[in-house]
């Protein structure tokens, strides 16, 4: 006998005798005492594909069991408890001798690592039922076979049960009892079968295959292979849930459904798409921010999905993977890429086994100047690392599509995969009267985001100098707590604190818009651009089609839309004091003015109408035999 059982022993006779001498001054009588050693099961050698080492080992460590009939939440255990599973995980138990696997599991108690049952997990069981960690019972293994068990508890080793079961629409249970179905049938194979014959006579040849016996006590069962992979088809799942399980001709995967007014080039692009083919085809998925886009962004019937929510609980990391799964999943002909980080995170690994059955897009505006003075951009981070994987490279701008060429040194050839899709105008937006009454105090109207690069500071300066116009600025916060107030309180955006002085009395600060044309431009003199972004600006395309006229500095992408001829270019746009002087030419000779944004109207009706718009979208993005839907 070993000192451990000694030490038992001894601990329970001293119980044993403490207990009589209570019951003997209570005055309780003694039941016939019970049987303390009952007859041990006879053990014989069993043959299993493990070996007859491993056979041997099994059967010793059964001969240490104690005797039937003794305890009750032993035997229970016992009944239960799987010693070719438990001793190909406790390798540490496998050379002591004297050794009874089941008092040592039970001993650990809410602490053993190693399971007695195949379908059983302490670490999943504890988790969902933490308070059977410190419940009545020795083991919480013992407490499930004896109570928890019957009442529904789960302590299946498989992660994402709960999750898994509403994906496939089955109760967590039923999915339980088909997992516990499938291991038993491995594990008996492995064990009995000609799966394990095969796997013994592999490690025969190469003795490292039987080192993987051990894995076999943790067999994944797909999908079920980890947390990861459930929370990505559940994601997968509740996004074609939203898509109604249809395919789509063409998927736009953006970042966000971004704020403001305007189509945007998601919105452009799903438009000219939906002349050809059904918007129904057409799904936009936002990957990297929830929601849904503003009203009017794309055509009725567009189907959006919100990825980034759906998403949410997939490790970043891993959801590029969910989302290339996804993407495949709706059998598109082509895909286009408008700003998603996540797209371009999933391009680098998987973008050539996407490319292999959906044609690519990327489509770019132009770069950004940070704070620091830093030039950043999706076009300097992903074209040259996607390049040679998609079927085109989409932008706004001439002048951008050149620079791109240029930068990256394209041949003739790579040139003719870049191509500038000026972004259309409406025709059908409503025309303002023109100049105001006599007598009314000039409006100037502005927008924008509160930072550095809208160069809010540049208006509020103007308004200082100009205290007989009203200027009004709608813009959108940067973060949650750069909010503009109305005149005169603090604001607090880093643009405007860094305004010198106060906010003047005659800027008039309001939070935000939706469409361009719910602004009152009616009431507007002059709308007024100084943003110091390259790009094209979609609000100055937006606001031309108004007839309000425009005063802008004169960068890349402004250049592209208005002239001298057809507005009023700010020529030195760092400059305030060219702002000041141009600002007040516009005012003084309105007529003039009114003018102006009358011919750039036309202008930009001719020049960049909507079906030629939507028939360059249609012939670049869908194959040439593409019909109506």
């Amino acid at each position: 006998m070993s000192s451990e059982d000694q030490l038992i022993r001894r601990a329970a006779r001293r119980a044993r005798r403490e207990l009589g001498r209570v019951a003997r001054k209570a005055g309780v009588r003694r039941d016939p005492a019970p049987i303390r050693y009952g007859p041990k099961p006879t053990v014989e050698v069993e043959q299993t594909n493990l070996g007859p080492v491993m056979d041997e080992l099994v059967a010793r460590m059964r001969r240490n069991q104690r005797a039937l009939r003794v305890n009750e939440d032993y035997d229970l255990v016992r009944e239960h408890f799987d010693h070719y599973h438990f001793l190909l995980q406790a390798t540490a138990l496998q050379e002591l001798h004297g050794i009874d696997p089941i008092r040592v599991f039970l001993r650990n108690g809410a602490e053993a690592t190693n399971s007695p049952d195949i379908n059983f997990s302490m670490r999943s069981y504890l988790r969902r039922y933490p308070e059977h960690a410190e419940g009545p019972e020795r083991s919480p293994y013992l407490e499930w076979l004896k109570r928890g068990r019957a009442a529904g508890e789960i302590a299946d080793p498989a992660p994402g049960v709960e999750s898994m079961a509403g994906v496939l629409g089955m109760e967590p249970l039923e999915l339980v009892d088909l997992l516990t179905q499938r291991r038993n049938d491995l594990q008996h194979r492995l064990r009995y079968g000609v799966l394990g014959e095969m796997f013994a006579k592999a490690a025969e040849i190469e003795p490292l295959v039987g080192e993987a016996w051990v894995e076999t006590t943790m067999p994944k069962l797909s999908p079920l292979t980890s947390l990861t992979a459930v929370e990505q088809v559940a994601a997968i799942k509740g996004c074609q849930e939203a898509a109604g399980y249809r395919r789509a001709r063409v998927v736009i995967v953006t970042d966000e459904p971004r704020r403001g007014g305007g189509r945007r080039p998601e919105g452009h692009l799903a438009h000219a798409l939906a002349t050809r083919v059904a918007p129904s085809d057409l799904v936009v998925i936002y990957t990297d921010a929830p929601g849904v886009g503003a009203p009017g962004r794309f055509p009725a019937g567009v189907r959006e999905i919100d990825f980034a929510t759906r998403a949410e609980s997939v490790p970043p990391a891993h959801r590029p993977q969910a989302l290339v799964a996804l993407l495949r999943s709706f059998h598109a002909e082509a895909i286009v890429n408008v700003d998603s980080r996540v797209l371009y995170q999933a391009l680098t690994p998987y973008g050539r086994a996407l490319a292999a059955s959906e044609r690519i897009f990327l489509c770019f505006t132009d770069t950004h100047q940070t704070a620091q003075g830093t030039w950043t951009g999706w076009s300097l981070k992903h074209l040259y690392r996607c390049f040679d994987v998609v079927e085109g490279v989409i932008t706004d701008s001439f002048s951008f599509r050149d620079w791109l060429s240029d930068q990256y040194v394209l041949d003739d050839e790579e040139r003719a995969m870049v191509h500038a899709l000026p972004a259309p105008v409406l025709a059908d937006v409503g025309v303002v009267a023109g100049p105001a009454p006599q007598g009314r105090r000039p409006q100037v109207y502005w927008s924008g985001r509160w930072d550095h690069e809208s160069r809010a500071e540049v208006v509020l300066e103007l308004a200082r100098r100009m205290p007989e116009v009203d200027f009004r600025l709608w813009g959108e916060p940067v973060g949650p707590a750069q909010t503009p107030h109305e005149a005169g309180g603090e604001a607090p955006s880093v643009a405007l604190a860094n305004a010198p002085g106060d906010v003047p009395q005659n800027a008039h600060l309001v939070t935000g818009y939706v469409r361009t044309d719910e602004l009152p431009l009616g009431e507007a003199d002059i709308w007024l651009h100084t943003s110091s972004w390259p790009g094209v600006p979609g609000d100055l395309l937006d606001v031309a089609m108004t007839g309000v006229p425009i005063v802008a500095g004169a960068t890349r992408g402004v250049g592209e839309v208005v002239s001298d001829e057809d507005a009023w270019l700010v020529a030195e746009p760092e400059s305030i004091d060219a702002y000041e002087k141009t600002l007040r030419e516009a005012l003084t000779d309105s007529s003039t003015a009114w003018q102006r944004s009358r011919a750039l109207r036309e202008r930009l009706l001719r020049e960049r109408p909507a079906e030629a718009y939507a028939e360059r979208v249609v012939g670049l993005i869908l194959p040439a035999t593409t019909e109506q839907s």
